[in-house]
């Protein structure tokens, strides 16, 4: 499969890499100009159409993962607000529009379950909506909706063609090393690994590489006519009543934590 990666040198994008190259061909869009080997190089940015043309041109899915991390307090984040939503919500968007016109077949959005605000502090229940107002997990609430909508428009024209979007809200993505223990993707506060647990306690198990790159190539390859799916991805299915991996990717963790 030739596979497009939209900020693919970051701490999934890499995990992704690692676990496809030898086994499809994949092309690479990110700001970052350190050399990737066994993939087509695209160095841009994640909301310039040129270069997002450049590296979707061709291929039969794509994973957006560029992201703009917020850190700090809340007061300390408030002047990245717009590079924030430019990244996570409007690059998403401009992605998901031009894969559709070039004739790629799967789109999957790396979200998170930070769209919960209380997610990795109580268990979220059946059915809940998305509540976050923090601004990493509002931005994902955005580029979500946004892609939820965005099919609705005109229909595809001769050039175009049907496009499978998927979000995949990931819960604690970490390295193979640290695992399950959680280490943050943010340079500025790398520290050492830490396992997350619940207000009562109750420990959170990191999401395993090999866990994450299985539930996104099964993402690519869902077949939905176009319909839209937010997917809780998480190794820890006691933090929120969810069985969409399951149900709709056929997916469920390898790497989890002992009882």
């Amino acid at each position: 499969m030739r596979i497009a990666l939209v900020g693919g040198k970051g701490g999934v994008g890499s995990s992704l890499v690692e676990a496809w190259r030898a086994e499809h061909e994949l092309s690479v869009l990110d700001r970052s100009e350190a050399p990737l080997s066994g993939v087509r190089d695209v160095v841009g940015e994640a909301d310039d159409p040129e270069a997002l043309t450049a590296v979707l041109e061709g291929a039969d899915a794509a994973v957006h993962l560029a992201a703009h991390l917020p850190h700090g307090s809340e007061a300390e984040q408030l002047p990245e607000t717009a590079a924030a939503i430019g990244v996570n919500v409007g690059s998403v968007l401009l992605a998901m529009r031009l894969a559709r016109r070039l004739g790629v077949r799967s789109f999957v959005h790396i979200s998170s379950l930070d769209v919960f605000a209380r997610y990795g502090e109580a268990p979220i229940p059946p059915g809940a909506a998305p509540d976050a107002t923090a601004l990493y997990g509002l931005t994902k609430r955005l580029a979500e909706q946004a892609l939820r909508l965005a099919p609705e428009g005109p229909a595809p024209t001769a050039e175009e063609c049907p496009l499978t979007v998927t979000s995949l809200r990931l819960a604690f993505p970490t390295t193979a090393e640290a695992w399950p223990r959680w280490v943050t993707p943010l340079r500025e506060e790398q520290g050492e690994p830490v396992l997350r647990s619940l207000e009562d306690g109750t420990p959170v198990s990191a999401l395993h590489p090999e866990d994450l790159a299985a539930a996104v190539s099964a993402a690519l390859q869902r077949e939905a006519g176009g319909v839209h799916e937010a997917i809780a991805i998480t190794a820890a299915p006691h933090t929120i009543a969810d069985d969409s991996a399951e149900r709709l990717l056929g997916w469920r963790p390898r790497h989890v934590l002992a009882d």
